[in-house]
């Protein structure tokens, strides 16, 4: 279960992060994980950055719920 010291921390942002910190934190992260799992060969590294990438959603998905963003 996320709380949000959880998402905060996948995020790498503090308690005090703003809307739209979230927002831009969250699809910077999200294309730079698309990107070394689409640059990459290795299905381990591929399934480890696809893992991480459904983590950067339920952390959306949570703070959506919370009516942050």
């Amino acid at each position: 279960m996320i709380t949000e010291e959880s998402a905060l921390s996948i995020l790498q942002l503090d308690g005090s992060a703003t809307a739209e910190e979230i927002t831009a934190r969250y699809e910077a992260l999200k294309f730079q994980y698309k990107k070394i799992k689409d640059e990459t060969g290795d299905l381990k590294t591929r399934l480890a950055y696809q893992l991480k990438q459904i983590e950067l959603d339920d952390v959306y998905i949570y703070f959506r719920r919370k009516q942050r963003i």
